[in-house]
């Protein structure tokens, strides 16, 4: 009886636990600018997340391709794929660099006040979704799917 007691309150336990989500207060309306910049920051953090899956999953696929070209010994498509994954990999730090560059000079009319957070996370989210969008456009086709 107490083993069964127990495995009962266990099972409730994890039961409740899996039942309670946490919520997205950013889908409230904002009381606050405080909130509104946590919520804009919250945003950016999901986009630079998503883009960071699909940018190693296009690096997983190129190194897949690079590794069976060496497979085949076919050393002029390993200098290919490699030229390539070298090429992605100073884009997207390229990329990075005009990215925190755009959004300061945006957020930076707002310089000392308390909407500046906001418009630089907002800046920042926005040219997120459009690499990702661009990655995709570039790199997925039938054999590489990237979300």
């Amino acid at each position: 009886m107490r083993n069964c007691l127990i495995a009962l309150l266990f099972s409730c336990g994890v039961l409740c636990a899996q039942q309670v989500p946490t919520p997205n207060r950013c889908n409230e309306t904002p009381i606050s600018q405080l909130q509104m910049d946590r919520c804009a920051d919250f945003e950016f953090h999901q986009s630079d997340a998503r883009l960071n899956k699909v940018y190693q999953k296009v690096l997983q696929y190129m190194t897949e391709d690079s590794v069976k070209a060496k497979a085949g010994n076919d050393q002029a498509q390993v200098d290919y794929e490699q030229k390539a994954i070298d090429g992605l990999k100073q884009a997207e730090h390229d990329w990075i660099t005009y990215r925190d560059a755009q959004c300061s000079a945006a957020a930076h009319q707002y310089e000392g006040g308390s909407m500046a957070p906001m418009i630089y996370s907002q800046c920042l989210t926005t040219l997120t979704k459009q690499r990702i969008d661009a990655l995709k456009s570039i790199y997925e086709d039938d054999g590489w799917k990237l979300e």
